[in-house]
């Protein structure tokens, strides 16, 4: 498993987790709100990085939105999801990733249905928007609940 260079991000995203579940009374609260939180980033990111520069101007296509998410794994993460399956995910995209940076090494258990990893929900689904694509982006899966791999889902709407 790969180590962070900065710990120091990965102390911030604990934080936060630690603290939207000492503010949440349920697992689907604590989700939309790291999805929410990576949402607000998600613009952030977009228009700060070369996102913008190495990606259509449009994303029309389960394609165009699966090369976007390899172009997002390498500008933030400097590496390629494990997968990118269109074929059996009907009307959705699923990416993997075995060496997730937000939970490594983190193990929770009896959070069954926690992700996580919900904050990079909400980067995609932001610069989804800022491309013109209208999708839900949710952790299926997350190895810090026990999962081998974490595992998110675009569904486009």
């Amino acid at each position: 498993m790969p180590k962070i260079d900065n710990p120091l991000l990965l102390s911030l995203y604990s934080y936060y987790v630690d603290k939207v579940l000492s503010e949440t009374s349920n697992i689907d609260e604590a989700n939309q709100k790291l999805r929410d939180l990576g949402y607000e980033i998600g613009q952030q990111i977009y228009l700060n990085t070369e996102i913008v520069d190495k990606t259509k101007d449009s994303v029309t296509t389960r394609e165009d939105v699966a090369r976007l998410i390899e172009v997002v794994f390498k500008v933030l993460y400097d590496k390629r999801p494990a997968d990118v399956d269109m074929k059996t995910a009907r009307g959705s995209v699923r990416v993997s990733d075995q060496n997730c940076v937000w939970c490594q090494e983190v193990n929770l258990e009896g959070m069954q249905g926690f992700g996580y990893c919900e904050i990079f929900s909400g980067i995609l689904e932001s610069i989804l928007e800022v491309k013109g694509v209208e999708a839900r982006v949710f952790q299926e899966q997350s190895r810090a609940t026990g999962a081998n791999i974490c595992v998110w889902n675009i569904r486009l709407v």
